[in-house]
């Protein structure tokens, strides 16, 4: 019973603890993508679908 509780316990942080990363990296990247001039986002065109790493596109344009 001790140890159910424990898995149960740390299960539940572990995901907590991940939607709240991928959360707030979602939120990172769209303020990102709202924060580029029209000209900047016309480069990146089909950004939006991409799944990956999307730092490397930011710095791309530095």
């Amino acid at each position: 019973m001790f140890w159910t509780g424990i898995s149960i316990g740390f299960a539940a942080c572990l995901a907590i603890g991940l939607t709240g990363h991928f959360t707030h990296d979602r939120r990172q990247r769209s303020a990102f993508i709202a924060s580029l001039s029209p000209s900047l986002r016309e480069r990146l065109s089909g950004f939006e679908t991409i799944d990956g790493d999307w730092r490397a596109f930011r710095d791309l344009l530095r």
